[in-house]
């Protein structure tokens, strides 16, 4: 974008979010499509600013970043008197500017998925670059945030500012449930984290059904979920029971049904049993988290360490039987044992025993493809770290496991090479016109035990045939 430039500029009126209007004795023709455009400046770097440009239907351009001099726009509107208010340190180069309220939950942040570190750099560049584009979502009238947490933590860390969105939300058990759908809906979640948003889910919603259950039954009756209980013992899936007298029973209408692993197995289109095992995987994981830190749930949950689930609940087992430092010796000891796609790639390969021209005998055993030609001798063409390239009598294979060559050990390899292309050029004449005498013939001499060597007989007999075919 060519500009022109000018120095009719003030460094102290201009803040991180001031409205400015591009002014149009600045531009050049190529750039008049941009005259007296309104934006927000979303970061300062010297005299240089990144201004979003508002959407406007009398311009034929869509809200995008340009980056331009300061000299070249002017504030606009009561946002010149309020910038004219704020104060610049003067121990520091930091801008000072006024955020919205954000309240951190950490029930509500700990089921926010955790980014790798090449996502983390990735957003901190696309926030440097362009500023926080999207606002972050907070559940209305407290403050509290839903979404956004990955990108809050970068603006306060670069002092980036951010726009907040609230959502109209009944309950805190809604909330989580808002929360987990809303990470269930990322395009890079793991299996390991969905199964542990869904157990957590779960865990949270049978925990509140079971203390609206408390509250509302007569004389005080306690009530707790029965999942847990054999199935055998529950009249038509999980019911919640007065716990005053395991004697007293009540009319089964008065059976309350708690079947929170039915309803979210349903809306997740998973088994009622993945629903259970999900809890019992989350648990494990907070678990190990509490004693181990939350980095370790991070890495499980996007695979930096890949445990399996069966051992997770195995250390989480441990946590609360052996203690917190035999769990430590014990992920120590998995986590240094070599991946097996490592073992195969550091693994040392036995070199392939074979050389170009060497003369081999043809072994079938296990390739179906070699039939036609199994015990016929044949030349190697071609050498690969796991096969080879051959050549027989009547056609080439590409690639021949080594263990499918037997060496032929004395034989003269340039004449067994000679005779093989004699042979060669004879089966293409003869299949033409399908001799079967000639290709007995033939199929005979290929397995002969020294190629290279024919007996009188044998040579007279090949020599016939090339005098046959005017070879």
């Amino acid at each position: 974008m060519n500009l022109a430039s000018t120095d009719n500029y003030n460094d102290n009126n201009f803040r991180v979010g001031s409205r400015v209007q591009i002014q149009p004795e600045f531009l050049d023709n190529n750039c008049q499509h941009l005259a007296l455009s309104y934006g927000e400046i979303k970061k300062i770097q010297g005299t240089q600013i990144s201004v979003l440009l508002d959407k406007q239907d009398n311009k034929a351009y869509k809200p995008h970043i340009v980056h331009i001099p300061t000299s070249w726009v002017t504030l606009v509107g009561a946002s010149f008197e309020v910038e004219q208010e704020q104060q610049i340190s003067n121990n520091t180069d930091e801008l000072v500017f006024s955020q919205p309220s954000v309240n951190i939950d950490p029930e509500f942040k700990n089921l926010i998925l955790p980014l790798s570190d090449e996502e983390k750099s990735i957003l901190e560049a696309n926030l440097t670059k362009s500023g926080c584009l999207y606002p972050l979502l907070v559940w209305k009238g407290t403050g509290i945030l839903l979404d956004g947490h990955n990108r809050y933590e970068l603006c306060q860390k670069l002092q980036i500012p951010y726009k907040i969105e609230e959502v109209e939300i009944e309950s805190r058990a809604a909330a989580i449930c808002w929360i987990v759908n809303n990470q269930l809906g990322r395009r890079n979640i793991t299996p390991e984290a969905a199964s542990y948003l869904r157990g957590k889910r779960y865990l949270n919603l049978k925990g509140n059904r079971e203390d609206n259950l408390k509250q509302n039954l007569p004389n005080g009756k306690n009530c707790r979920s029965m999942e847990s209980d054999s199935e055998q013992d529950l009249p038509n899936g999980n019911v919640c029971r007065s716990m005053e007298s395991d004697d007293e029973d009540l009319p089964y209408n008065d059976l309350i049904t708690l079947d929170v692993a039915k309803e979210l197995a349903e809306e997740y289109k998973v088994g009622e049993r993945s629903i259970r095992n999900d809890a019992n995987y989350a648990q494990a994981v907070d678990t190990l988290a509490s004693t181990q830190g939350d980095s370790l749930k991070d890495s499980i949950l996007n695979r930096t360490v890949k445990l399996p689930k069966k051992e997770i609940l195995e250390l989480a087992e441990l946590t609360s039987t052996k203690g917190k430092e035999h769990v430590q010796k014990r992920l120590d000891e998995k986590l240094k044992k070599p991946d097996i796609v490592e073992q195969i790639k550091n693994k040392k390969r036995v070199p392939n025993p074979h050389h170009v021209g060497e003369v081999c005998r043809i072994i079938s055993k296990g390739n179906p493809d070699l039939k036609p030609v199994a015990g016929a001798w044949c030349i190697v063409t071609q050498v690969n770290p796991h096969s080879c390239g051959i050549k027989t009598w009547k056609m080439d294979f590409p690639a021949v496991k080594p263990e499918n060559l037997e060496i032929t050990y004395g034989v003269c390899e340039q004449k067994a090479a000679e005779n093989c292309d004699r042979i060669l050029k004879l089966f293409q004449k003869v299949r033409e016109d399908y001799e079967p005498a000639y290709m007995a013939i033939l199929e005979v001499l290929s397995k002969v035990p020294d190629p290279s060597n024919f007996t009188r007989r044998q040579e007279q007999l090949l020599t016939i045939l090339e005098q046959e075919y005017k070879l």
